[in-house]
C-alpha cells in the first residue's frame, strides 16, 4: 500500500476503527459534541467507503481509486486486508468470519499456493516429529521487492504468521454463537485445506446446514480449524532459525532468510498468533 497511491482498505479500516473507539472515548469523557462528530464520520466510512472494496463475492480489494505508484499490482490481491481485518475490524465490519474475508484468504492461498519453490515441500520436523506444514505467502502477487533489491518478491513472515492467526480467531468466532449457518466460502476454504491437513478429513460440511454448540460437528469445525492454524504455524517454525532469529523474509527457493533480520513485526504477528491459538486451545480441550 506504501508503494501505490489512492484509497487503501488497510487506511479506511484502521481510520474506522479509531473513530468508534473515539467516540467511546468521548463519551466517557463527556464530550457529546466530539463523540457525535466522530460517531458520524466513522457511519460515513462504514457505509459509504468500505463497501466499495468489495469486489462481488471475490477478495476484497485492497486498494480503489488508484492514482499513481506502481502500476504492475494489477490483481488488486494484497494480504494487508487480511491484516486490516485482524488489526482493525470492530461492529463486524469485514469480520474473520464474514463472507469477504474468508473468500479473500482463500484467494491468497490459491494465488500464493504454486508461486513459490519451498512450497513444494509438504511437511517439517518438530521435536523430531513430521508435521504437514501450510503454504508460505508474500504480501502481494506482483511484488518485486526481494529484500535487498527488486526482482521477484518472496513470501513474509509476518503474513504467514497472520494466516495462522486468522484461522484460530475464525474458530473463536464460531465457538462464541449458539449456532451458524455453513457458507459456501467456508465449505470451499475447508475443503481446499483438507489436503494439507491429511487427518480426519470425511467431516465435509453441507452447504446452508445449521450447526448448533453442542453438535459434533461444532466442536469438530473448531479442531479443524486450529490443525489448520498449526499449518501456518509450522511454516513459520520451519524457516525460524535455531536460535529463534525471524527475517523478514524467507528466500522463495532455499527458504534461508532474507530481508531484514530481527524484524519486529515477525515476532509481534507470530506472539498474536500464538496467543490466539492458546485461547483456542483452552476453549477446545
Amino acid at each position: 500500500m506504501d508503494e501505490s497511491r489512492g484509497l487503501h482498505f488497510y487506511t479506511a479500516m484502521a481510520q474506522h476503527r479509531a473513530l468508534r473507539a473515539g467516540t467511546l472515548l468521548a463519551l466517557r469523557l463527556g464530550d457529546i459534541d466530539a463523540s457525535q462528530k466522530y460517531s458520524g464520520v466513522a457511519d460515513q466510512i462504514e457505509t459509504l467507503l468500505l463497501p466499495r472494496f468489495s469486489n462481488n463475492g471475490s477478495h476484497v480489494l485492497t486498494t480503489i481509486e488508484w492514482s499513481g505508484g506502481l502500476s504492475t499490482k494489477t490483481s488488486n490481491l494484497d494480504t494487508q486486508v487480511l491484516l486490516a481485518s485482524l488489526h482493525y475490524s470492530t461492529n463486524g465490519v469485514y469480520s474473520v468470519g464474514s463472507s469477504e474475508m474468508v473468500s479473500t484468504v482463500l484467494a491468497i492461498l490459491r494465488r500464493f499456493e504454486h508461486m513459490y519453490d519451498i512450497n513444494r515441500v509438504p511437511n517439517t520436523d518438530i521435536n523430531g516429529i513430521s508435521v504437514p506444514i501450510g503454504v508460505a505467502v508474500g504480501r502481494y502477487p506482483e511484488d518485486v521487492y526481494n529484500g535487498v533489491g527488486t526482482s521477484l518478491g518472496n513470501p513474509w513472515s509476518l503474513v504467514t504468521s497472520a494466516l495462522a492467526e486468522y484461522h484460530y480467531r475464525l474458530a473463536l468466532a464460531y465457538a462464541d454463537m449458539e449456532y451458524f449457518i455453513v457458507s459456501s466460502e467456508l465449505v470451499a476454504l475447508l475443503n481446499w485445506t483438507a489436503p494439507y491437513i491429511r487427518g480426519n478429513t470425511e467431516q465435509i460440511y453441507s452447504l446452508q446446514a445449521m450447526v448448533s454448540k453442542g453438535d459434533r460437528e461444532f466442536r469438530g469445525l473448531l479442531s479443524y480449524l486450529l490443525a489448520a492454524g498449526d499449518l501456518y504455524m509450522a511454516r513459520v517454525a520451519r524457516h525460524t532459525g535455531r536460535d529463534h532469529t525471524m527475517n523478514e523474509q524467507w528466500n522463495m527457493y532455499t527458504g534461508y532468510g532474507r530481508g531484514a533480520i530481527h524484524l519486529t513485526w515477525s515476532y509481534a504477528a507470530h506472539t498474536s498468533a500464538a496467543r490466539a491459538r492458546s485461547k483456542l486451545v483452552s476453549i477446545i480441550y
